[in-house]
């Protein structure tokens, strides 16, 4: 009995002394398991940011993010189990917080460094320490803080990012899985040795997981799942070099910017990912399909003919062009595609850039198309550079020009005010057409920029030179987009001193056609602070009375062929123009006709009701000098606008 007393004691103690083992070793090994998952998590989670995150670089050395900037904080903060993160520049500092309100109100650069950033820099190795949460507020009950190096392209550090992970689930996943496990090792006591052999396994198991994440990060487009640029060159470049027959196509998604303005980034990726499924179902295993980032996408068509490829091409196209639903909306965009027949002994690049003028020629045409590569396209795309070198520079710089063309009273020809028109040379001093410049500026993204300056420095020049006066100034539907546009006339007006009720803000019917609720608050707040809202080239486009009843106009404008018709089809034209003029009186809008060329068409026009007249028999538009007070002066406004 004593015996059995002693045997049963010395097993519990035995049993008590290898649990507590057991439960010692488990410990340290989910220790050890929570921080590999946690350096993991926050490598691949940097790794994506660096990607992710636009003009990173800029954003780590000043700490004030931009709109678009914020809007992906917001997404990263909460990929993941990552749940906040802090920047900080290349000495240490730290100069962003991913909390709303530190994105939203930025505080800039810390005065003074903190010291694990600064060994992060100077050791290129990460910092990892694992806490717990329990009784901080705001913090999970396990999470770890990591600060991982922030590298260029060249290995240099340009910052490091503190990324925080909450790592609660996975400490109690392989706690329970360890103690579970541990049970069964007491059963099977031969089997207490494998414990480290158990750990071990995971931690291989978790770091082989990683080194895979990475590699396809390191080769795959993390959004579509299609190549990256850099892989879909290492690749193409293998197939180039073996003479592989091919066809290159250049694609690029229509107006995509509209897309992610008007429902959102998510919304934007959604419709890039099946963009992408089209391309993939039209490839064959064989081709090549990457994404160069933003809404381009490159294909290298293996073993087929230019013939076969336009077939593929053709049915991209009207896939594309179909409608999908996307959160809950249809959404249908658009493709231009450039095509570039691969020659032997070709380049790959030179590959490339035949389909990129291909693509280019297809833009400038209206899209929605394909186009396979002629020499004369060479030329065009480099013309296009050019221009778009030039634009961004005059963007920059703001060299452009603002003229001004008269606009006289229909009854009495005394001038009542002037229309802004902007103005842009090339390097030789030579006028760009804006039928050319304006079209490429909103496909660039700088027409915001543009319209702000043409905005502010019109009203200054009224103010100073015509307080009096209307002052018209055409807007593009890009402006709108971004939903400022209000703001940025108040601020124009506010420093100019010119008064709102002399400012009439013209639009076309295209902005009106998505009805978006956005643009329809932005013209009811413009009009209630008395700016005038006027539909230009009235006639041509979509017209609707409706928009006419729902918008309130103040003022349209008779499109100048109408105007142009009196002189070869005058019995038609007039019926048209007395209709659009009879129709303004009844609802009480204000009518303008464009493109008056002779005093003929003045006395007609006046005769049929219009109440402002405009075109070159009044003045053509001048730079910088506002035209005389009365119409009885068009010679001398001739003869300054040249």
């Amino acid at each position: 009995m004593k015996f059995w007393l002693s045997a049963t004691f010395c097993s519990v103690l035995a049993f008590a002394s290898i649990w507590g083992v057991i439960g010692l070793k488990v410990d340290e090994a989910v220790e050890r398991v929570v921080v590999r998952s946690a350096i993991a998590k926050a490598v691949d989670w940097s790794n994506y940011a660096i990607k992710r995150l636009p003009d990173l670089p800029e954003l780590v050395e000043t700490g004030i993010p931009n709109a678009e900037q914020q809007e992906v904080i917001r997404q990263l903060r909460e990929l993941g189990d990552v749940f906040r993160f802090n920047l900080f520049d290349a000495q240490g500092r730290k100069s962003l917080t991913s909390d709303e309100r530190n994105i939203l109100e930025p505080e800039g650069l810390a005065a003074i460094a903190d010291p694990e950033p600064k060994q992060v820099i100077a050791t290129h190795e990460p910092i990892i320490g694992v806490y717990d949460g329990t009784n901080k507020p705001n913090r999970p009950d396990r999470y770890a803080e990591a600060y991982v190096p922030l590298l260029d392209p060249d290995g240099t550090v340009f910052g490091v990012v503190e990324v925080y992970v909450d790592q609660t689930a996975t400490q109690e996943y392989f706690r329970d899985s360890f103690r579970s496990f541990a049970l069964v090792l007491m059963a099977f006591t031969s089997l207490v040795f494998t414990v480290p052999g158990v750990a071990y396994c995971l931690q291989w198991f978790l770091t082989k997981k990683s080194e895979k994440n990475a590699e396809f990060l390191s080769r795959f487009d993390p959004l579509t799942g299609v190549l990256n640029r850099r892989e879909f060159m290492r690749q193409a470049t293998s197939l180039v070099n073996d003479g592989t027959r091919s066809v290159v196509c250049y694609l690029d998604l229509d107006r995509f910017k509209a897309i992610n303005d008007t429902y959102g980034h998510a919304a934007g990726d959604a419709f890039l990912t099946h963009v992408s499924e089209v391309l993939r179902k039209n490839c064959c295993p064989d081709d090549l399909l990457a994404r160069f980032g933003g809404d381009e996408f490159v294909i290298v068509f293996q073993n087929i003919g230019i013939n076969l490829a336009i077939q593929r091409v053709r049915a991209i196209l009207l896939e594309c062009a179909t409608e999908v639903d996307i959160q809950d909306t249809k959404l249908a965009g658009t493709i231009s595609i450039g095509l570039a027949k691969r020659i032997e002994g070709e380049s790959l690049d030179q590959a490339l850039s035949n389909a990129d003028a291909a693509l280019y020629h297809v833009k400038a045409a209206g899209r929605n198309d394909f186009a396979v590569y002629g020499s004369e396209m060479g030329e065009e795309l480099r013309r296009r550079n050019q221009l778009e070198a030039r634009l961004r520079e005059a963007t920059k710089y703001s060299d452009f020009e603002v003229h001004y063309q008269p606009l006289v009273g229909g009854r009495d020809c005394n001038v009542v005010g002037h229309e802004a028109l902007l103005r842009l040379n090339d390097e030789k001093g030579e006028a760009i057409s804006p039928a050319v410049f304006i079209p490429l500026a909103e496909e660039l993204g700088l027409i915001e920029a543009i319209g702000r300056w043409t905005i502010k420095t019109a009203t200054r020049t009224m103010a100073a030179l015509a307080p009096d006066k209307t002052l018209a100034i055409n807007l593009s539907t890009v402006q709108f987009q971004s939903g400022d546009l209000v703001k940025f006339v108040k601020e124009a007006l506010q420093e100019s001193g010119f008064a709102p009720h002399h400012l009439e803000l013209e639009i076309t019917e295209s902005l009106l056609l998505e009805d978006s609720p956005s643009v329809a608050m932005q013209i009811d707040t413009l009009k209630e602070m008395g700016v005038a809202i006027a539909m230009d080239d009235f006639g041509t486009g979509f017209s609707s009375l409706s928009y006419l009843w729902k918008y309130g106009f103040d003022r349209l404008k008779i499109d100048q062929s109408f105007v142009a018709a009196l002189e070869h089809h005058p019995v038609r034209s007039r019926e048209i123009i007395e209709t659009i003029v009879l129709l303004g009186e009844k609802l009480g809008i204000k009518i303008t006709a464009e493109g008056v060329e002779t005093a003929e068409q003045a006395e007609m026009l006046s005769a049929m009701g219009c109440d402002v007249l405009q075109g070159y028999h009044f003045g053509r538009a001048s730079r910088m000098e506002l035209a005389p007070s009365t119409a009885t002066d068009t010679a001398t406004i001739a003869a300054k606008a040249g």
